[in-house]
């Protein structure tokens, strides 16, 4: 089963994605997403940290906090 990712307007499912730490998630679609490091990852909702694995099925979104400088 696919994992979504989003960041902002940005979103894809992708499948390879199951099993990753939120780390290698960020490492491969960070670039295509635009996620900045200092976006926080929450998995189904849930605040994760770097070393959280991603279940399969995962929605997962990289946010800024709100009233952060740049936020949108």
């Amino acid at each position: 089963m696919a994992v979504s990712i989003r960041h902002g307007v940005h979103n894809m499912s992708l499948d390879s994605l199951s099993g990753k730490t939120i780390r290698e998630v960020r490492d491969e679609v960070g670039d295509l997403l635009n996620v900045p490091e200092s976006a926080q990852a929450r998995i189904n909702g849930t605040p994760a940290g770097e070393e959280s694995v991603v279940p399969d099925g995962a929605s997962v979104e990289f946010v800024k906090t709100a009233g952060e400088k740049g936020a949108a």
